[in-house]
């Protein structure tokens, strides 16, 4: 799962009307996470979109490769700062994902189905820059940083929204998919607009 790219970028899509967003390597798209559309439809849902409490609603979206295949299920159940829980395509738990969210160090802990701490983000204030360390062998996995892409004309740069560029270099297998998922909680508890 996205394991042969050294770098990916993760962006929001601002002009899809359910929560979308690209994954991309070297300006390329290999892959989206999209809100799966009974979720979209889901009347809680909308109502807490309509009054401004996005980050209240639950959701649920879907991880998939550049051939539309499913990798893997992201849910949150409503409420604030709530848990994201993380599935395989065949509905497996696999892990969830804790926050704190604190101005100046919010920190993302992805857990497996055991409790077991497996990595941990942290970041300084403002939320743009998580240091992603493995929580079994204390060493540094990845990183992710909030920052624009550089299009080559003004009209992109102004229309495209900021993304996140995820180091994938350290990171095996399902790890990818935590990263990407991590990546989605910042934006979503951090960069709702």
């Amino acid at each position: 799962m996205f394991e042969q790219n050294n770098q990916i970028f993760l962006q929001k899509d601002t002009v899809s009307i359910r929560k979308k967003y690209t994954i991309s390597s070297d300006k390329k798209i290999i892959g989206t996470v999209e809100e799966t559309m009974e979720s979209s439809k889901n009347i809680g849902r909308q109502l807490l979109n309509l009054i401004g409490l996005n980050s209240a609603a639950s959701i649920e979206m879907k991880l998939m490769d550049e051939k539309e295949n499913t990798i893997g299920i992201i849910k949150k159940k409503p409420g604030f700062y709530k848990d994201f829980l993380l599935y395989s395509e065949h509905g497996d738990h696999l892990a969830t994902i804790t926050s704190e969210v604190k101005v100046n160090s919010p920190r993302l802990t992805v857990y497996d189905v055991n409790g077991m701490k497996i990595i941990e983000a942290t970041g300084g204030y403002g939320a743009t820059d998580f240091q992603v360390i493995d929580q079994q062998e204390g060493r540094l996995v990845s990183t992710i940083k909030r920052r624009s892409m550089v299009y080559s004309t003004v009209k992109e740069n102004l229309i495209n929204d900021d993304g996140y560029y995820i180091d994938c270099t350290a990171a095996e297998g399902v790890f990818n998919f935590y990263l990407i998922a991590m990546g989605i909680v910042v934006d979503y508890y951090f960069f709702q607009h």
